[in-house]
């Protein structure tokens, strides 16, 4: 898929390197900073007629490259079997202790990279693309700057999140946004997928979550604080198919981007209660919201709820590969709980000391199910709230404290503050 210039195309002003007319030696701004980056006197001349090597292993990678360049500047590189005459070269270095790392020598003779896997490999695609201008006019060539690139991440879990709850975005868009998180060499991909504002993914045993709950009937105009409140009038939504899903993440797949689906529970659940209002506390018929803000309306921790909910987890862990699913846990009032005969009822069976631990006993109810489905969950900070669940991984996104505490606990902290 051709680059979307609009998104990209400040970025090559700034990224590109040098003409073949240019002789000066140029360093290139590369995002995120390489670990070590050495300029050469020379440069590489990148034209229509290259041969390209790569070994058996990385071939997904330097075919996904070759695409690239013919989509994007019309070169037609030739696929070459001898890494002794390959002008660009994709070659397999096991002693590089970093799956990610990888080298990258741009010298007058050739293009040389070096990985100890596909997605170091690809990594250092990445990189070379960023030594290229944004266009080059058909039958011109193009002079990249002689270097040498080691380069090693720093942390582990690199990724971008994207709510799509509140604002709903095309395939296409996602398409254009998993290649931004690639260029940046981010790994993961953050998909917020309900929310009080509408559903957005296909689950079959339940329609109404597509039929109803993934629109809204109007907008809020303006911010949250802007008063009066006024809305645009107009129906809103949308939501992805089980097919679109798995296209998107076999998309992200050959990007080296894993999906991370977020799952909202107990609170921001307002869509889905108005799809089934059974699933909350009053079993009164409510709207897709159509304003931001928090909610009273949660999912009331009865039998139903969890039914339903694990059935929604059953269709969403055959969708996404990754280790992970997201369940939310942020932002969920208690004033339903407080209010409900059985929520109260169950606080007194569990020997809970208030609503708090109620949501940690959600938290952990759920844990547990997906967990026996072979993933682990990531909640917000407010689950450490009544008791940290166990092998949860913390997103802190309210400041240091949560991820300090949940850290002395030996869990796993995403800084998202």
């Amino acid at each position: 898929m051709q680059f979307n210039k609009v998104i990209f195309g400040i970025l090559f002003i700034f990224l590109g390197s040098c003409s073949e007319k240019v002789s000066t030696t140029i360093e290139p701004k590369i995002l995120p900073q390489p670990s070590s980056l050495e300029l050469k006197q020379d440069n590489f001349i990148l034209n229509n007629k290259l041969k390209i090597f790569s070994t058996p292993d990385f071939q997904p990678v330097s075919k996904y490259f070759i695409d690239f360049l013919k989509e994007q500047y019309s070169f037609d590189l030739i696929s070459t079997d001898s890494k002794d005459n390959c002008d660009i070269c994709f070659l397999i270095q096991e002693s590089l202790e970093n799956e990610e790392s990888y080298t990258l020598e741009v010298t007058k003779e050739n293009v040389v990279i070096n990985a100890a896997t596909p997605q170091g490999s690809f990594y250092a695609t990445q990189t070379l693309k960023q030594l290229l201008p944004l266009e080059i006019t058909e039958g011109e060539s193009y002079a990249i700057q002689g270097l040498t690139i080691t380069d090693t991440p720093q942390f582990g879990y690199r990724g971008m999140h994207l709510d799509v709850g509140r604002h709903f975005y095309s395939v296409d868009f996602i398409k254009k946004y998993i290649d931004l998180i690639a260029l940046m060499k981010m790994n993961t991909f953050h998909w917020h997928l309900t929310e009080d504002q509408g559903w957005r993914i296909e689950i079959k045993k339940y329609p109404r979550l597509t039929s109803h709950a993934a629109f809204r009937n109007e907008t809020l105009i303006g911010h949250y604080s802007d008063q009066p409140h006024q809305f645009d009038g107009k129906r809103y939504g949308g939501f992805y198919t089980q097919e679109q899903i798995k296209e998107l993440v076999a998309y992200a797949s050959e990007r080296f981007v894993t999906i991370i689906p977020e799952i909202e529970m107990p609170g921001h659940s307002q869509a889905a209660i108005s799809a089934y209002p059974e699933l909350g506390c009053t079993g009164e018929a409510v709207e897709v919201a159509s304003k931001w803000g928090v909610f009273e309306e949660v999912y009331c921790p009865h039998e139903k709820t969890f039914a339903f909910l694990e059935d929604v987890i059953d269709e969403v862990v055959e969708l996404f590969p990754g280790k992970y699913i997201h369940i939310g846990g942020d932002e969920a009032p208690k004033t339903r709980w407080k209010n409900c005969n059985s929520c109260q009822q169950l606080i007194k069976e569990q020997g809970l000391k208030d609503e708090h631990e109620l949501q940690s006993y959600f938290i952990s109810r759920m844990e547990k199910y997906i967990n026996s489905k072979g993933k682990q969950i990531i909640g917000w900070d407010e689950i450490l709230e009544g008791g940290l669940a166990p092998n949860a991984t913390v997103m802190s996104w309210r400041g240091m404290d949560g991820a300090i505490q949940a850290a002395k606990e030996h869990h796993e902290v995403i800084m998202t503050p």
